[in-house]
């Protein structure tokens, strides 16, 4: 007999890896199986490659595009492991009948500000090459690798979301600094009331870059944020500025950042992530020691990677049970 379900886990370096009993409850289910696809491969092979699974969990990549859903077979539920929605055509998925959820805003929140700090901290202080040096026997060259003071200074938080706005709460009663926030979307999705109680100081974004310390990245990718601290706006920012970036790679223009770092309009970059992932060991980001590249993993903790793994089994229970999902996501409401 034909199993009704089959599961494909795409594209997940940490789904069921550390919290087990999540494919332990998929079983129950149906068969399940686990792809790693290149991220820029094309809809119709990426369609061709899973034929007969109708669920899928879904990383950050690839994109399941238009392409996609017009050579995919049935296909019921796309859960996304994470919080965003930019890899999925939504129109698409809906003209196809695929049902489209996401994580929880809240769950993520948390893990990846603090990771965006921890990175903006690092580079600030020169923490990696001083190890190095520490490791390599070179104490005497511990003046080298000084970094700057972060409290009372000036921040500026270039979308103002869900994380956005965490980073600015970081920032403000972490740091006791001017706190100066713009967002490509007019209205950002903060938590709910985030903007009526903290009263943020909204400016525009060549103020901000004129007047910041340090800026933070924590736009959504799409069209009006898309290449958004390009060679331009690296043009305006104030000298010797701090950028972290736990949003997307495309946000910057990494070939216009790395000569604002070269003549130190900027200071020091921070990022989880990068246009093309995974990142190669030949990107030219590894081998300036004032630019800092984690793996994309800002929501690798305990606690997020658990709430994650749990949202999405509990997405395909629900549907298979018929009852309702949590953070179904439509193309009105992504245009809303």
């Amino acid at each position: 007999m034909t199993e009704k379900y089959r599961i494909a886990i795409v594209n997940s370096n940490s789904f069921g890896k550390v919290y087990t009993q999540h494919i332990e409850r998929l079983k129950k289910i149906g068969s399940i199986e686990r792809f790693m696809f290149d991220q820029q491969i094309s809809g119709k092979e990426l369609a061709e490659k899973l034929q007969g699974f109708n669920i899928i969990i879904a990383s950050v990549t690839p994109n399941f595009t238009k392409e996609f859903f017009d050579n995919k077979d049935e296909l019921l539920l796309l859960s996304r492991h994470g919080i965003g929605f930019n890899n999925v055509d939504l129109q698409a998925a809906k003209n196809h009948g695929t049902l489209v959820t996401l994580v929880p805003e809240d769950i993520e929140r948390d893990a990846v500000a603090e990771n965006a700090l921890a990175n903006l901290m690092s580079v600030v202080r020169r923490i990696i090459p001083s190890y190095a040096a520490n490791k390599a026997g070179n104490w005497e060259t511990r003046a080298d690798f000084q970094g700057t003071n972060l409290t009372g200074k000036t921040f500026g938080v270039i979308g103002c979301g869900n994380i956005g706005s965490r980073m600015a709460e970081i920032f403000n009663q972490g740091f006791h600094g001017r706190v100066l926030i713009t967002d490509p979307n007019p209205e950002p999705h903060a938590p709910k009331n985030w903007f009526k109680d903290n009263h943020p100081e909204r400016v525009g974004l060549e103020t901000l870059l004129e007047s910041s310390d340090f800026i933070t990245l924590n736009a959504s990718l799409n069209e009006t944020s898309r290449g958004i601290l390009g060679e331009q706006a690296l043009n305006r920012v104030k000298r010797g500025v701090y950028i972290t970036n736990a949003a997307r790679g495309a946000l910057i223009d990494e070939n216009a950042m790395l000569e604002a770092i070269e003549d130190r309009r900027v200071r020091g970059y921070a990022t989880d992530t990068t246009i093309e992932e995974p990142t190669s060991a030949n990107h030219p980001f590894f081998k300036n020691d004032r630019v800092i590249v984690t793996p994309h993993t800002s929501a690798y903790t305990d606690d997020c990677l658990f709430g994650m793994g749990e949202k999405c089994v509990s997405d395909v229970e629900n549907f298979v049970n018929h009852k309702p999902l949590v953070r179904e996501i439509t193309a009105a409401l992504a245009l809303a």
